[in-house]
C-alpha cells in the first residue's frame, strides 16, 4: 500500500508508528540507555573554544537540582541518535541531513525552530522524565536491580570493543559522540539514572494486568481496531509524469533543477486516476460474482510494472488483517473497511490525497479468537544473483543450485543444533549468528503474538500444525512470492488471541502512560543560560530545508 502514499504521508505515517513504538516503557526513557556501541552518528559536539569553556555551566534545572551543559550534552547526543534510528528512511521527508549541521536546518520554520532547537527541547523532556522517575523510585526505596547493573557493565564492555576497533580511549571516544565534556563520569552517571529510570517504569507495568472482563469490556469499546478484515485491493496512481525531452531525460531549468510537472497536470492526473477507479468500480458493480471480477480488473488498471503481479489472483487479497494495523497502513482503507453499514460484495475507490485511489472490495469482518503463538527462526535465503527469472509478484526467482546451496546450509545448521543443548537460548544465539532476517537477528530470531495467515504459507502451516508442541524444530522451505529459501523454526508457546494481546497493550499503555504524566507533571524543568552551549557548534538559523527524496524500502520479515 505504500505505493499510494505521499511523502507528508510518508512522515506521518513514521510519526505514527514511532508513536506506537513507545507503548514500551523502555522506549520512553530509552534516549539515554545503551546507544554508545550501537551504531551512534559520528559528529562533533561542542567544539569551538567558547562552547568549551562552558561546559560545567548550568544548562538546566530540574526539580530543582541543578544539571551541566556536559549532562545536556548527554541527552541532546542520545535524542538526535534516536531521531535517526527511528526514521532513517524517512529522514528528507523530515528535511534532516545528518551531515548539515542540526543548526543550521529547519526543523519548525513557521516556529522558527531549528533541529537543534528540537533536539534541546528533546533533551530537555528526557532529563525530566528520568529525574523525575529517578527521583519517585529513590522515595519508595527502588534501587538498580543485578539485571541492571550487568547491562551497565555490558554497556561499558562493548564500549571499550569499540574503542579497541578504532585504537581510542574511552574519554575521546565520547567526546567525538557525544561531544567534549562528557567524559566517563557524566556517562556513566548518566547513564546509570536512564537504566534505574527504566526499570522502576518497567516494574509499574508489570504490575498491571486485567482480566477476561476487562478485556472484553474494551473490545466493545473498540471493535474497530480488534477486529480482522479480508479485503481485495489496487491502487491506480494519480502522480503526474515530470516532463521529459524527445530522448526521454528529465528536464532541468537554467539552475540544473529538474523540471517538475505543474499543479494544473497534477489535478488533470489525479482526475485520470479518479475516472479509471470508478470506471472499474462500475465494472465491478455489475457482475454478479464481483470477487472473480475484482482478480480480472485489476491487471487492467494498476501500473504496466505490476499487471503481472496482479495476473495472480492472490496478490489483490488481504485476509485477516487487524484493524489496528490497518489503520497504520492505510487510513483511508481503513475508514471505509470499518463503516458499521459495509456489507460482503461492496466495492468503491478510495482517494489517497495527491497520490492516486484504491479500488476496494469488501469480504468480511470478524474476531479471530484463534490463539496465537511465540517461534523463533533463522532464515537462510537462496542467493539470486544472476537469476534471470522473475514470479509474478516482480521478485527474482533463485537457481536450483542457489535453493540447493541454502537448504544445505540449513541443514548444517540444524545438525549443529541437533547435536547441542536443545535450548531457546541456544537456537536463540544461533539465529542471532547466522539468520538473513534482518528484522529478527539481533533479538533470537524471536516473533511473538503470531497470528494464523500473518506470515508466509509454508511457514504459517507448521507454526498452526494442531500437533505442535513447545520446543518443536523443523526446516520449512519458502518459495516467495518476495524471497526465497529455507526456514529453520523452533516453537516456543502458544499465545493468547491476537486481540487480546492488542486490548491489553492498549489498557496497559494508557495507564501506565498515565502514571508516568502524574509523577512527571509536577516537576518543573527549565532551561538556563548554558543551554546555548548545548548541542553542535554551528547554530546558525538555515536559509532553505533540506531537499527531498523517496525513503528506502523497508526491511524483508516471514511475514505475509
Amino acid at each position: 500500500m505504500a505505493e499510494g502514499l505521499t511523502q507528508k504521508q510518508q512522515k506521518e505515517q513514521a510519526e505514527a508508528a514511532a508513536a506506537k513504538r513507545k507503548k514500551t516503557v523502555y522506549t520512553v526513557v530509552g534516549v539515554v540507555c545503551a546507544v554508545a556501541a550501537a551504531g551512534l552518528l559520528i559528529w562533533n559536539g561542542i567544539t569551538s573554544s567558547q562552547g568549551r569553556r562552558h561546559l560545567n555551566d548550568v544548562a538546566a534545572t530540574v526539580g530543582g537540582e541543578s544539571y551541566t551543559v556536559a549532562d545536556l550534552q548527554y541527552y541532546y547526543t542520545g535524542a538526535r541518535n534516536n531521531f535517526y534510528q527511528q526514521f532513517y528512511q524517512y529522514l528528507s521527508s523530515f528535511g534532516f541531513d545528518p551531515n548539515v549541521s542540526d543548526g543550521a536546518q529547519w526543523y519548525n520554520e513557521a516556529e522558527n525552530q531549528t533541529y537543534a532547537d528540537y533536539f534541546r527541547e528533546s533533551a530537555l523532556n528526557s532529563l525530566k522524565q528520568v529525574a523525575a522517575l529517578c527521583s519517585a523510585a529513590k522515595s519508595e526505596g527502588y534501587t538498580l536491580s543485578e539485571e541492571g547493573q550487568k547491562s551497565i557493565d555490558e554497556e561499558l564492555t562493548s564500549l571499550d570493543v569499540v574503542c579497541a576497533q578504532y585504537g581510542t580511549t574511552r574519554s575521546a571516544f565520547l567526546s567525538q559522540n557525544y561531544g567534549s565534556g562528557v567524559t566517563e563520569q557524566v556517562y556513566i552517571r548518566n547513564l546509570t539514572n536512564g537504566i534505574l529510570a527504566s526499570e522502576y517504569a518497567q516494574a509499574h507495568a508489570d504490575a498491571i494486568s486485567y482480566d477476561d472482563d476487562a478485556l472484553k469490556a474494551y473490545y466493545d469499546e473498540h471493535p474497530d481496531a480488534l477486529d480482522s478484515y479480508d479485503f481485495r485491493s489496487f491502487f491506480i496512481s494519480g502522480a503526474a509524469a515530470n516532463p521529459t525531452d524527445a530522448e526521454g531525460n528529465p528536464l532541468t531549468d537554467e539552475d540544473g533543477n529538474t523540471v517538475t510537472a505543474t499543479e494544473e497536470e497534477k489535478a488533470a492526473a489525479m482526475a485520470e486516476a479518479k475516472e479509471k477507479a470508478e470506471q472499474a468500480v462500475a465494472e465491478i458493480q455489475s457482475a454478479s460474482d464481483r470477487d472473480a471480477a475484482f482478480v480480472e480488473a485489476a491487471p487492467k488498471y494498476v501500473a504496466e510494472n505490476a499487471k503481472g503481479a496482479y495476473a495472480n489472483e492472490t496478490y489483490s487479497l488481504s485476509t485477516g488483517v487487524v484493524g489496528e494495523t490497518l489503520n497504520s497502513s492505510s487510513s483511508a482503507i481503513a475508514a471505509w473497511l470499518m463503516d458499521g453499514a459495509r456489507k460482503t460484495g461492496d466495492v468503491a475507490s478510495v482517494e489517497v490525497a495527491g497520490s492516486g485511489y484504491f479500488v476496494v472490495l469488501f469480504k468480511d469482518r470478524y474476531l479471530v479468537t484463534d490463539p496465537t503463538v511465540d517461534v523463533r527462526h533463522i532464515l537462510f535465503r537462496a542467493d539470486t544473483t544472476g537469476s534471470t527469472e522473475t514470479n509474478d509478484a516482480g521478485y527474482a526467482v533463485p537457481t536450483q543450485e542457489a535453493m540447493d546451496a541454502a537448504k544445505a546450509e540449513a541443514e548444517a545448521i540444524l545438525a549443529d543444533w541437533e547435536a547441542g543443548e536443545k535450548t531457546a537460548d541456544r537456537f536463540a544465539e544461533l539465529a542471532n549468528e547466522h539468520s538473513d532476517d534482518t528484522g529478527s537477528n539481533t533479538n533470537g530470531g524471536l516473533y511473538t503474538y503470531v497470528y494464523k495467515g500473518q506470515m508466509v504459507p509454508n511457514f504459517n502451516d507448521w507454526c498452526f500444525d494442531p500437533s505442535r508442541q513447545t520446543g518443536d524444530v523443523g526446516l520449512v522451505e519458502n518459495a516467495g512470492p518476495n524471497y526465497y529459501g529455507y526456514h529453520i523454526i523452533y516453537f516456543d508457546n502458544s499465545n493468547d488471541p491476537y486481540w487480546e494481546h492488542v486490548a491489553y497493550d492498549a489498557k496497559q499503555s494508557t495507564e501506565q502512560s498515565e502514571w508516568q504524566t502524574s509523577i512527571t507533571e509536577s516537576v518543573e524543568a527549565v532551561a538556563a543560560e548554558g543551554m546555548n552551549y548545548v548541542g553542535p557548534a554551528n547554530t546558525a538559523v538555515p536559509s532553505t530545508p533540506a531537499p527531498s527524496s523517496t525513503p528506502s524500502e523497508p526491511v524483508e520479515s516471514p511475514a505475509a
